[in-house]
């Protein structure tokens, strides 16, 4: 194939992905103590696919850049396109959550080192910010790990330690969160990684599923056990009241139903249009933007409706509707973020381009402020 349209086809699921995870954010009035009906479980665990299938198309996207670059020149684009990008977009939550919100309401809190390092840990670790961190933690150690001989070693033992955390949702071993699990996610990169170097052979294989109508039965079937086991598992795990998110993204019967699905959706990924509306870059900023939304969202929302402590399915149609806006008004912004030369040097991490630019400006108006 031939590689450009590899990875237009590669750019089409990214676009699946970020369209499932913003379906699955747009749940409007949770909190931690909310249970969800048998109805809901079965419309929220089709979404629960987005951020695995996102972060083996990480390392899909990685392994061509191992084949590129150096050491030192990998680690300083990805901290360039990724890291420094994600800090923007997180520094007004800091100023939020640090400076302002503390500040409100009758009980003032004191701000202290202690109170400043628990918001900063939330942010960065417990937040919807965690992926591209996560994704930055895991790309920079992966930076050193480029022998596939050892990318297939490793599989072994990073496929045990996602079952650990599997298993662990139903202990307490260690915070059982899936933002805590960064461990966990090595596995599905590597399979990333894997799927770039073995993508001919994998393409030829799952071909005969798209030709054979048994095996795309078979494999729709068992896609829809999967699936069922998910909603069951994440019943279950409501109520033994194990004080842990029933939908975790890691439940074992999850991860096999996102393998599932990918199975299906591989063969028809060239089919899945995105025209121009989802360009290089404007996904990974639809992922940034979107946290605005939701909590402009959250706000309205509560100022009509008050959501009771069981999450019924009569939510659903809402939450559809705000998925969609949140997704059409985090797409405008994106679009409109770059269509601005300096913010798409920001984004593509131009920065001695962005200095320059802004020495310049900034003399512009030095001198004619002088003036």
């Amino acid at each position: 194939m031939n590689r450009t349209l590899r990875f237009s086809a590669i750019a089409n699921l990214r676009v699946v992905a970020i369209v499932a995870i913003i379906l699955n954010h747009a749940q409007i009035g949770i909190s931690a103590n909310t249970e969800y009906s048998t109805g809901y479980l079965l419309y929220s665990q089709f979404f629960k696919f987005g951020s695995l299938l996102f972060m083996i198309i990480g390392g899909f996207l990685f392994q061509n850049s191992v084949n590129k670059y150096s050491y030192a020149e990998l680690i300083r684009r990805k901290a360039l396109t990724i890291l420094i990008p994600t800090l923007i977009f997180i520094f007004p939550w800091i100023v939020l959550n640090l400076l302002v919100l503390p500040q409100l309401g009758e009980k003032k809190q004191a701000i202290d080192l202690q109170f400043a390092g628990k918001e900063l840990f939330n942010l960065f670790f417990r937040s919807i910010y965690w992926f591209p961190i996560n994704l930055f933690l895991i790309l920079l150690l992966n930076n050193y790990i480029r022998s596939i001989k050892l990318v297939k070693f490793l599989l072994v033992p990073a496929i045990l330690i996602t079952l650990f955390y599997s298993i662990n949702i139903y202990f307490h071993w260690i915070p059982r969160k899936h933002n805590s699990a960064i461990l966990a996610y090595f596995s599905f990169f590597f399979l990333g990684r894997l799927l770039f170097i073995y993508f001919q052979p994998i393409k030829h294989f799952l071909g005969y599923l798209k030709s054979s109508l048994m095996l795309r039965l078979s494999t729709t079937f068992a896609t829809l056990s999967a699936f069922g086991l998910s909603v069951y598992e994440s019943y279950s795990i409501q109520e033994a009241n194990l004080r842990t998110d029933p939908g975790n993204i890691l439940r074992f019967s999850n991860i096999i139903y996102t393998f599932l699905l990918l199975v299906l959706l591989f063969n028809y990924r060239e089919r899945i249009k995105t025209g121009n509306y989802f360009k290089e870059k404007t996904v990974f900023l639809i992922y940034l933007v979107h946290p605005y939304w939701l909590y402009i969202g959250k706000h309205v929302s509560s100022l009509i409706y008050q959501q009771p402590s069981l999450h019924t399915a009569k939510i659903i149609p809402l939450e559809i509707l705000y998925a969609i806006l949140l997704l059409l008004f985090s797409l405008g912004v994106s679009r409109l973020l770059l269509s601005k030369e300096i913010f798409n040097l920001i984004i593509n991490g131009e920065i001695s381009a962005v200095y320059f630019r802004t020495s310049r400006y900034l003399g512009k108006r030095l001198k004619f402020a002088r003036a």
